[in-house]
């Protein structure tokens, strides 16, 4: 049975201080029950944050999930120093996120480089070989670990149906979910196509819109993502988990919007 459970992450506010992500938070502590955290930028989790982010699960019923941290990382790196320290912080992210008893961790694919053009898919094993690495990192401690799909660009190795269903034949692999992005893959045309061939794959959910053009994180309905569709196909796959609002613009808006589309598609028999 189905159970999509609206939630809000924090990206909205990675340039804010803790206090006033905690305030946020305490304000729609009644309207918002799942919150995504951002392990980045000044809302990187150290322990004063992940025990006041304790506190408030007991007192709100907050559940969360985390965003591990991707400014200046890139775990397909070619430059061993890059991915050694890329691997160090998403690993240590995946370990806060046992912390606090996350329901789930995203984490992005690697990029291509500027020695790709010598050692072409290069960058596509050393991020299997990384991606393989923090998969048997989560599951040794429980916690469910996606993958999050990239928006266009000549610089992605993952943003495509097809190119994840390459990834996805990885046997080793067959613990990791993905996290689909919705936004993301309005940006490649796909959105229906991912919801429809990873159907049971899909563990975690990013929603935000834009006009197809480029990642603009805008407020739902501001863009082209037809999302009665969008939402009646996630039902229709039976996909249970969060759906996280990541619009930058009018993130509380988003998220009413969102509830209100879930609840409207539950009434309906």
């Amino acid at each position: 049975m189905s159970r999509m459970k609206p939630g809000l992450s924090l990206l909205y506010l990675v340039g804010s201080t803790p206090e006033q992500m905690f305030s946020a938070m305490e304000r729609l502590g009644e309207e918002c029950r799942v919150w995504e955290l951002v392990d980045d930028g000044n809302l990187k989790l150290d322990r004063e944050i992940m025990e006041k982010l304790e506190e408030y699960a007991a007192s709100y019923r907050f559940e969360y999930s985390v965003h591990t941290p991707f400014t200046d990382l890139n775990i397909a790196s070619l430059n061993p120093h890059v991915r050694k320290l890329s691997l160090k912080a998403v690993g240590e992210s995946i370990e806060k996120a046992y912390k606090i008893n996350a329901e789930t961790v995203v984490i992005h694919p690697g990029f291509k480089g500027p020695l790709e053009y010598f050692y072409p898919k290069k960058s596509l094993q050393v991020n299997l070989e990384s991606v393989r690495i923090l998969l048997e990192q989560a599951e040794n401690l429980g916690v469910h670990l996606a993958i999050e799909n990239m928006p266009r660009g000549n610089w992605a190795l993952l943003s495509t149906v097809e190119e994840f269903e390459v990834f996805f034949s990885e046997k080793p692999l067959e613990g990791l979910g993905l996290a689909l992005d919705v936004g993301h893959a309005q940006t490649v045309g796909q959105v229906e196509s991912f919801i429809r061939r990873f159907k049971g794959k899909i563990r975690h959910i990013h929603l935000h819109d834009n006009l197809g053009d480029k990642d603009s994180h805008l407020k739902i309905g501001n863009g082209t993502i037809d999302w009665a569709s969008t939402i009646k196909a996630l039902k229709e796959t039976s996909f249970s988990g969060y759906l996280i609002v990541e619009s930058v613009q009018e993130p509380y808006e988003s998220l009413k919007t969102l509830k209100s589309m879930v609840q409207s598609l539950t009434l309906k028999k």
